[in-house]
């Protein structure tokens, strides 16, 4: 029985050669483009899930009230881990990090120095390895970061610094790398790469006393919170409501009174750290929103719908060829059952072939995917924990697109499948294939229309005016201030260069830095200071980036303590000031009082996500570690000059260099992704639709050729055939846009309202992604029109 069943499905499959290529590829498409999304959904849904711990780890964060608003941090003060470990013994480990960080090392090398740029340097406490597993190649993992001066590596920094040691790590120990305050560090452990679903993200591992000898006062410093991140282990959630209620009170015994009232400490589970978006990125990170990946999931099961869909439709476009089969089998006494095992046993052929290639497929896109997206270090792979992933989807597959097409091709009646007058409707007259391929458009449209808002949206990033200028700006390092005028001067005698300016940073937040402080009237309580913005700019900065100035000047000089303040308009509103009166206030910061000299128009000192907030620019020396450079254009060797000059400047230290716009366009990472990804979506969605039209226009050729002949005999032409091919499926996809429309109008505007700045929905979008359909589906039609209309009647009509 089982060798018939086989044979006959191979000779099936051979005599409509065709149409089983195009069922496997389209299923093989959705296929592994379903597992593709789910499989990066899973990744990014797991982050920290292989410590042993996971369950028990809690990262401290800072809620900040202010006047008009809350702040929250993800980032705490340095004293705090000591203060808990101290004061709460019952709390099972604390440990505290700081970083990562940018850091320069060298190795001597015989007569030669090599020098490296790390920015991925974390400093730890020893109870760090207790807490995260990190998998140990060699060194003792109790002991390794005991000696302040040790360092430990990860696999790649080992290879990267002594070359390939055959997997003998052993020799590297013990061996010395000098850092960028000529302090050697012992190698005292190699770990292997951190995972990349991991928030905790680093190359080099320095212990935190080293970072303490070097920041005696930061460290103790309950008002400063920079990179350092504390994270505690506690056994269970009812611990954890007690110690939350206990730290209420507790915190006053290090926070000034007025921190004592605006500053509160919580507990976030380190799993929801990289899906929570409350308190942003990990230092070194990045967030991937949870209602994002619920999204996706959505999404990777339309598309595996739409395949299923699709495949079911060709598959019974092809039944008026197999009705008088299934009549004949029926008349010699062939059982139902018997029909439905057979129906079932092709369909899963043709299933198993679209799984083994989508398998292949998928490897390939996992590999692709990797490759572009490495500025997030993803690393999806296809592992035995998918087997289960690719089981669900292959038998959900088999049952719905094999079950359903071997119950309706086993179901014909003798009579009416001998004489070919099968019927395809429901007990209602409601054609299921017409309503399946209506669905399908829902889906196309969907994604077509959401692709175009993204991008419509992620182009108004890039053309929206900034309020500075950013066009070829080139950033370097600027380790030392005794030296950056003689480096400026040297740039400007390059006739590329048109301009320098030294700062803390451009005037938009990238890279997740960010100075922050409050700022009040001097006769202001310090509890009624707001957040603000701060840049270190020196006399050069306003001009560089063109920034409007509404009322004073810029600065004259820098000095090591400041005195005057450029401030943006938003700064003033809290004050009633005009940018004119503004000009000689007094306003107090953190670091101190200034005056006001100069008011800038307001400039995006974020990113689109958020809205502009007050901004304060002082003359002072401080923090003035970078130089931005404006050349004429990405010239190659003027990026060679710059490299030689800084070199000659600045001997010693490692040079590294970047495009503020790229820098600037790492900021809308997540926005970039899911641009790509419905991109991709809706050409997949497409593709897929198409076919399923194919196969209704397939269905409906064969079923109507001696209407067609008739037509064709009575005088009709190419273009009335043509239409009535198309009146068939025009109705469905107006059905299927007034479907999809309101679906995307509310999801996409629920999107658009993450941005402070956005764009605003019109009906031109939504119309525009119908007609973009419309046409694609006309193109697909119009091949199955032409073969129909350009057909000789007399071979239908005497078929019929």
């Amino acid at each position: 029985m089982f060798r018939n069943y086989l044979k006959i499905a191979w000779r099936s499959l051979i005599k409509n050669t065709l149409s089983s290529f195009i069922n496997v590829i389209g299923l093989s498409i959705g296929i592994s483009a379903c597992m593709v999304i789910l499989i990066f959904v899973w990744y990014e849904s797991t982050f920290d899930d292989y410590h042993a711990k996971s369950e028990n780890i809690y990262r401290v964060v800072q809620h900040n009230r202010v006047p008009d608003q809350t702040l929250y941090w993800s980032i705490t003060p340095y004293p705090l881990a000591e203060a808990l470990r101290n004061d709460f013994p019952e709390i099972e480990m604390v440990t505290q990090t700081q970083g990562p960080v940018s850091q320069e090392f060298s190795i001597a090398e015989g007569s030669d120095l090599k020098r490296f740029e790390e920015p991925k340097v974390l400093f730890v406490d020893q109870f760090y390895p207790k807490i995260f597993d990190l998998e140990w190649i060699s060194g003792n993992p109790d002991k390794a970061l005991d000696d302040i001066n040790s360092v430990v590596l990860t696999e790649n920094i080992a290879k990267k610094y002594f070359g390939n040691t055959d997997g003998d790590f052993k020799s590297i120990l013990g061996k010395t790398i000098v850092d960028q305050d000529d302090e050697p560090l012992t190698i005292t452990g190699i770990i292997n790469n951190v995972p990349g679903n991991s928030s905790q993200r680093f190359d080099l591992l320095i212990p935190y006393e080293f970072f303490k000898t070097k920041n005696p006062g930061l460290v103790q410093n309950w008002s400063a919170n920079h990179q350092g991140t504390t994270f505690v282990v506690l056994p269970n959630t009812t611990f954890l409501k007690s110690l939350e209620s206990k730290i209420v009170t507790w915190k006053k015994k290090y926070l000034k009174p007025e921190d004592y009232k605006r500053i509160s400490y919580f507990f976030q589970p380190l799993t929801d750290i990289h899906n929570e978006t409350l308190y942003g990125s990990s230092p070194g990170g990045y967030i991937m929103p949870s209602n994002i990946l619920y999204t996706l999931s959505v999404v990777a099961l339309f598309i595996l719908v739409i395949a299923i869909v699709n495949f079911i439709n060709l598959l019974t476009a092809q039944s008026t060829s197999r009705s008088k089969e299934v009549g004949i089998r029926k008349v010699l006494g062939s059982k139902r059952l018997d029909l439905i095992i057979q129906f079932i046993f092709e369909n899963s052929l043709i299933i198993l072939g679209s799984l083994a290639l989508s398998i292949v497929l998928l490897n390939i896109l996992l590999s692709q995917l990797n490759e572009n997206l490495s500025v997030i270090d993803l690393q999806l792979e296809l592992g035995l924990n998918h087997i289960g992933l690719i089981l669900i989807i292959g038998l959900s597959t088999i049952f719905l697109a094999a079950f359903y097409p071997a119950l309706i091709l086993s179901a014909f009646k003798p009579v009416k499948a001998l004489r070919n007058k099968v019927q395809f409707s429901g007990k209602n007259g409601v054609n299921i294939r017409k309503s399946l391929v209506t669905f399908q458009f829902v889906v196309v449209q969907l994604f077509v229309i959401a692709a175009i808002i993204v991008s419509l949206q992620m182009d108004y990033f890039k053309s929206e005016p900034m309020g500075f200028s950013s066009d070829a700006v080139v950033v370097t390092p600027a380790p030392d201030f005794e030296k950056l005028e003689v480096y400026r001067q040297s740039l400007l005698e390059n006739n590329d260069i048109s301009n320098v300016t030294i700062a803390s940073g451009p005037p938009m937040a990238v890279n997740g830095l960010q100075l922050g402080t409050r700022f009040r009237l001097p006769e202001q309580p310090p509890e009624e200071a707001l957040e603000a913005e701060m840049k270190i700019g020196d006399k050069h900065y306003v001009d560089f980036y063109e920034m409007e100035l509404l009322a004073g000047k810029s600065f004259t000089t820098n000095k090591e303590a400041f005195d005057e303040f450029i401030v943006n308009e938003t700064l003033l509103r809290p004050f009633g000031w005009s940018p004119q009166e503004a000009i000689g206030k007094k306003i107090q910061i953190n670091e101190g009082p200034a005056t006001i000299i100069g008011v800038v128009k307001d400039y995006h000192n974020n990113s689109f996500q958020r809205k502009i907030t007050p901004c304060i620019i002082a003359n002072w020396t401080f923090f003035q570690n970078q130089a931005f450079i404006k050349i004429g254009g990405n010239n190659a060797e003027t990026i060679d000059k710059i490299k030689d000059i800084w070199q000659n400047t600045f001997t010693g230290s490692t040079y590294s260099f970047s495009f503020l716009n790229d820098s600037i366009e790492k900021e809308y990472i997540l926005e970039q992704l899911i641009f790509k990804g419905f991109t991709i979506l809706s050409i997949l969605a497409v593709s897929i639709g198409c076919l399923g039209l194919l196969g209704l226009m397939s269905f409906i050729a064969s079923r109507k050729k001696r209407e067609i002949g008739i037509r064709k005999v009575l005088g009709a032409n190419t273009l009335e055939v043509f239409s009535f091919f198309t009146k068939k499926f025009i109705g469905l996809i107006t059905l299927a846009f007034f479907i999809a429309t309101p679906l995307v109008y509310y999801f996409g505007d629920l999107w658009l309202e993450t941005f402070a700045y956005r764009i605003e929905l019109s009906v031109w979008m939504f119309l525009s992604g119908g007609f973009v359909t419309l046409i694609i589906a006309i193109i697909t039609c119009s091949f199955q029109s032409f073969h129909a209309a350009t057909a000789n009647p007399v071979k239908s009509l005497r078929t019929e």
